[in-house]
C-alpha cells in the first residue's frame, strides 16, 4: 500500500495560516521517509488558543519558508500520490487555502481519511480522534506536533490494512465501502462512507440505532427508495438478474448494503466483493459515474486482463458495464417506478 500521510498545524482560525506541515511517505506498507517544515504564515498572526494547542509562536517561524517555498519541496514528493490525513477535509483545506494565499494553484489531488477508515474497520468505538485511536493502537506520539501526528496517521492506516487481506489503498477503500475525496477544478470533495451502517429494518419501518445497536428513533424508509418487497413480487418468481456478476459500490437508495446484496441475490445475481475480469455490472450507488469509472480502471489495472469498461449511455461492447443507480433500478421489476 502506497500513500503520503500529511498533517498541518495552523496559526489561527484561518485555513490559510499553516505554520507547520509534515509528510510521511509510505511505500509497500512501510514508512520510508519523513519530512517536516515550519512555515511562516501570512501576517504572522498567531491566536493564543492555537499557541496553547501546538506551542508554536511567531518567533519560531519568523525566518521559516512561506507555504510557497515549502511547496517547491513538497510537490515532487506528493505528485501522483494519494494523500492521507486524519479529518482529511481540514488538512486538505489548509493546503488549498495556504497555496492560494501566495497565488499558487493547487493541482488535482486525491485523498482519504484515516478517521473514516477507522470507523469502517472498527465500528462501535467511543471515539475516533487521532489521540484516542493512537492510544488504543499503542502508538506513542506527541499530539499536535505535525510530524508526530502525520506518523500516527500513517500507522493507523497501516493498522486498518492489517484487518484485511493485504491490498492496495483503492481496494481497501472498496472493501470498507469508502469513497475517496478529491480536489479538482477548485472543488474540494470529502471522502465519505458509502455503506449505511447502524440501521435495522423490520417491514417498512426503519429503526436507527446508536453505536451499540440500541434503537433510538423509528422512521419510515427513505422516500423514493427501492421497495424490495415490491421488486420481488413484480419478478413473478423469475430471476431477471440470473447469472449476472455484480459489484455494488454502495447500497441502493432506501436500503443498507446487506439488504441490497440480499435483494440482488434473490433476483439471481452473484454479488461480488471485488471487481474482476468476469464482472458484468458495476453499480455506482452513492458516487458519480466519473468517480466510479476511475475506481473501476484502478481496480482492473492489477488484473491479468483488462476488459473494456463502458458507460451504459454509450456503446455496449463485451466486458464490464458501468451503471448509475437509476440505470440499474430500471433493470429491476418495479425498480424504476419506485426510485424517484
Amino acid at each position: 500500500m502506497d500513500f503520503v500521510a500529511i498533517d498541518f498545524e495552523t496559526a489561527n482560525r484561518q485555513p490559510s495560516s499553516a505554520c507547520q506541515l509534515a509528510a510521511v511517505v509510505v511505500r509497500d506498507s512501510e514508512i520510508v521517509a519523513e519530512h517536516c517544515w515550519l512555515i511562516r504564515p501570512p501576517r504572522l498572526f498567531f491566536s493564543p488558543m492555537n499557541i496553547s494547542i501546538h506551542g508554536i509562536r511567531p518567533a519560531d517561524v519568523a525566518d521559516a519558508l512561506t507555504m510557497e517555498g515549502v511547496w517547491s519541496e513538497l510537490q515532487a514528493m506528493i505528485d501522483g500520490q494519494v494523500l492521507v490525513a486524519h479529518n482529511a477535509r481540514f488538512d486538505m483545506g489548509v493546503l488549498v487555502h495556504s497555496l492560494a494565499a501566495h497565488d499558487v494553484a493547487c493541482p488535482a489531488m486525491e485523498f482519504t481519511c484515516t478517521r473514516l477508515l477507522a470507523k469502517a474497520a472498527w465500528p462501535g468505538k467511543n471515539a475516533y480522534g487521532l489521540k484516542p485511536l493512537g492510544q488504543w493502537l499503542g502508538i506513542d506520539f506527541k499530539h499536535h506536533d505535525a510530524l508526530e501526528d502525520a506518523r500516527c496517521c500513517a500507522m493507523i492506516a497501516l493498522a486498518v490494512e492489517r484487518t484485511q487481506t493485504p491490498m492496495e489503498l483503492a481496494q481497501l477503500e472498496a472493501a470498507l465501502q469508502l469513497s475517496r475525496g478529491y480536489y479538482r477544478h477548485s472543488q474540494l470533495v470529502s471522502p465519505r462512507m458509502l455503506g449505511r451502517r447502524g440501521r435495522a429494518t423490520t417491514g417498512n419501518i426503519r429503526t436507527l440505532t446508536d453505536r451499540w445497536g440500541f434503537p433510538v428513533k423509528p422512521t419510515r424508509g427513505t422516500v423514493g427508495g427501492i421497495d424490495p418487497t415490491a421488486v420481488v413480487a413484480a419478478s413473478a418468481n423469475e430471476l431477471p438478474l440470473a447469472g449476472k456478476r455484480i459489484v455494488m459500490l454502495g447500497p441502493l437508495r432506501g436500503l443498507d448494503l446487506v439488504e441490497t446484496i440480499e435483494l440482488i441475490t434473490r433476483l439471481g445475481a452473484v454479488a461480488q466483493p471485488h471487481i474482476s475480469a468476469d464482472t458484468d455490472y458495476v453499480v455506482a450507488c452513492g458516487t458519480t459515474l466519473d468517480e466510479a469509472s476511475q475506481f473501476v480502471c484502478t481496480a482492473l489495472a492489477a488484473t491479468p486482463t483488462n476488459p473494456q469498461v463502458a458507460s451504459s449511455q454509450g456503446a455496449k461492447p463485451a466486458g464490464i458495464r458501468l451503471l448509475s443507480e437509476r440505470q440499474f433500478a430500471a433493470l429491476l421489476p418495479a425498480g424504476k417506478a419506485t426510485l424517484r
